[in-house]
C-alpha cells in the first residue's frame, strides 16, 4: 500500500488523453509556449525567464490538472487528511489563528502552520475551494523546482545545470503521494531551498537587508508549515558550525526572534486541556512509520528508485568529496549525514520490537521541546536530498558538460521522470468532488489523548 485505501464514496474521473482531450492540448500547447517564452527571456530577464520555463514545464508534464480544477478534484477524494483540511478550511481555522486566546480545536490538532490555507484563500477567489486546493498544489510544484534552481544559481551553479538539478527536488513523486492523498502543505519543499539561497545570500552580502530576508523566509516557511521551520533551523544551526563567524550568528539570531511568536503559539496550541494528541501513541504509531528506510531501500512507503533521482543524488556525492576543501562542501556534507540520520526515525533498522535504536532521532525526541509532534522524520531527507543535488548541479555545471550533453541530459530527466513518477500508483488521478461533512463532536474519537491533558513539551 503507497498509501491509505479508497474511500468508498471515491469516484474516478478517467482522465487520460482520450477522456479529456482538450483539456490535454490546452496544457501541452500553454506548457510548450511557456518554455518557448522561458528560452527566449532567461537570458534577458533570468528571473522571469526561469519563471516561465518551469511553469511551462509542469503545466505540460501534470497535463490535464491545469485546465480541470474548476470541475475535479486533484488527487484522490475524499482522504481523511485532504477532507479533514478541506473541512477545516471551510470552517475558518486559518482566521482563529488571528483570536487573542485561539482555542479552536481545529488549531490545536494542525497547529500553528495555517499559512498554506492563506495561499487556497487566494485561490479561492477565482477557484471553486477544492480547485483552490489542487492550485495551491501546482504552486508548490513550481516554486519547489525554480527555487532550488534559484539556490542552486546562487552556490555557484550555470542556469541550465541548475534547473537541470532542480527538476527532481520540485517534481519528485514523494511531492506527487502527498498531492494524491494527504494535506495540501506537505509538497510545498520549497522553502527549504529558499531559506537555502537566503542563508548564500546573507554569507556572501553585506548589509542588513540579506538578514531581514533570510528571517522572512523562516517565519514564512513555519507558518506554511513547522515542518518547514524545523529542517530551516536544523540547517541554520550547522550553518552556524560551519561558518563561526558574527554575521552568521546574527543571521540565525535575527531568525530566531523574528519566528518566537510562533513558537510560543504553538507551545501554547501543544499542551494543556484539549490538546489533540499523545507523545507515545505519537513516536510510535505515526514518526516510527512514515520514515526513510535503509533497507529495504524505501522513501515514506515509496521505492527509492523511483522516488530519487539517484544518478544526479550519486553526481552530487562525489561532487561533495571533490569539493571536501570548500566550506560550502563541507556544510552540505553536514547537513546530508546529520538530517539523513534523523529521516531514519525511531530506529536505525528494524521495527519497534525488532530493530537497532536510532540515538540521534531519540536524542531529538527526547532533548527538544515539543519534538514528540513530529509525526513524519521522512521529511527532513528532503534536505539531504537539496543539498546533493545542489552540489550535483555544480558538477553539471563544469567544462565537461556543454551544450548538447546538458541537452541529452535534460531529455533523458524528462524521459525518465515520465516512466518513473507518471506512471506510479502513487500519481494523483482525478476524482469527482463528493460532498463531506465534519462529524459530530469530531475532536472526542481522536483516542484517549484527545481528552486528558498533556506533559509541557
Amino acid at each position: 500500500m503507497y498509501g491509505p485505501p479508497p474511500d468508498p464514496r471515491q469516484v474516478a474521473v478517467p482522465a487520460g488523453p482520450l477522456d479529456l482531450p482538450w483539456p490535454w492540448v490546452a496544457c501541452l500547447v500553454v506548457g510548450v509556449l511557456l518554455v518557448l517564452l522561458g528560452v527566449w527571456g532567461v537570458r534577458r530577464r533570468p528571473a522571469w525567464g526561469v519563471l516561465a520555463l518551469v511553469s511551462g514545464h509542469v503545466i505540460a508534464l501534470t497535463a490535464p490538472a491545469a485546465a480541470v480544477l474548476d470541475r475535479y478534484v486533484w488527487g484522490a477524494w475524499p482522504t481523511l487528511d485532504k477532507a479533514g483540511s478541506y473541512l477545516f478550511y471551510r470552517e475558518g481555522v486559518h482566521r482563529t489563528i488571528l483570536d487573542v486566546v485561539p482555542v479552536d480545536p481545529a488549531l490545536r490538532l494542525i497547529g500553528v502552520h495555517v499559512g498554506h490555507l492563506w495561499v487556497v484563500a487566494g485561490f479561492d477567489l477565482i477557484l471553486p475551494p477544492l480547485g483552490a486546493f489542487g492550485a495551491t498544489s501546482l504552486l508548490w510544484l513550481v516554486l519547489g523546482w525554480g527555487c532550488a534552481a534559484l539556490c542552486f544559481r546562487e552556490a555557484g551553479a550555470r542556469w541550465w545545470p541548475a534547473l537541470i538539478a532542480g527538476f527532481p527536488f520540485g517534481m519528485g513523486l514523494h511531492q506527487f503521494r502527498d498531492v494524491q492523498w494527504f494535506t495540501v502543505e506537505k509538497p510545498a519543499v520549497f522553502g527549504i531551498a529558499l531559506f537555502c539561497w537566503a542563508l548564500l545570500r546573507t554569507r556572501r552580502t553585506r548589509g542588513i537587508g540579506p538578514i531581514l530576508v533570510l528571517a522572512a523566509v523562516f517565519v514564512g516557511s513555519t507558518f506554511l508549515d513547522v515542518y518547514l521551520g524545523l529542517v530551516e533551523g536544523a540547517l541554520a544551526c550547522l550553518a552556524l558550525v560551519a561558518a563561526r563567524d558574527r554575521r552568521m550568528l546574527a543571521a540565525v539570531g535575527a531568525s530566531a526572534l523574528a519566528v518566537l511568536p510562533l513558537v510560543l503559539l504553538q507551545v501554547h496550541l501543544l499542551q494543556g486541556e484539549g490538546a489533540l494528541a499523545d507523545p507515545e501513541i505519537w513516536l510510535w504509531e505515526r514518526a516510527a512509520l512514515d520514515v526513510a528506510s535503509l533497507w529495504p531501500p524505501r522513501w515514506n512507503h515509496l521505492e527509492a528508485w523511483r522516488a530519487l533521482n539517484l544518478p544526479l543524488l550519486a553526481l552530487g556525492a562525489w561532487g561533495l568529496w571533490r569539493d571536501r576543501r570548500d566550506p560550502l562542501a563541507r556544510f552540505a556534507a553536514l547537513g546530508v549525514v546529520v538530517l539523513g540520520l534523523l529521516a531514519l526515525g525511531p530506529r536505525l533498522v528494524g521495527t519497534r520490537a525488532h530493530g537497532i535504536p536510532n540515538p540521534f532521532f531519540l536524542a531529538l525526541w527526547y532533548g527538544l521541546p515539543g519534538a514528540w509532534r513530529l509525526a513524519k522524520p521522512e521529511f527532513l531527507l528532503e534536505a539531504p536530498v537539496l543539498l546533493l543535488l545542489g552540489s550535483a548541479a555544480r558538477v553539471l555545471s563544469g567544462p565537461a558538460f556543454g551544450r548538447r550533453l546538458l541537452a541529452v541530459l535534460h531529455a533523458l530527466l524528462l524521459a525518465g521522470w515520465i516512466l518513473s513518477v507518471r506512471t506510479h500508483p502513487a500519481y494523483p488521478g482525478f476524482s469527482q468532488p463528493v460532498t463531506v461533512r465534519l462529524a459530530p463532536h469530531w475532536q472526542d474519537t481522536l483516542g484517549p489523548g484527545a481528552v486528558r491533558p498533556l506533559p509541557d513539551p
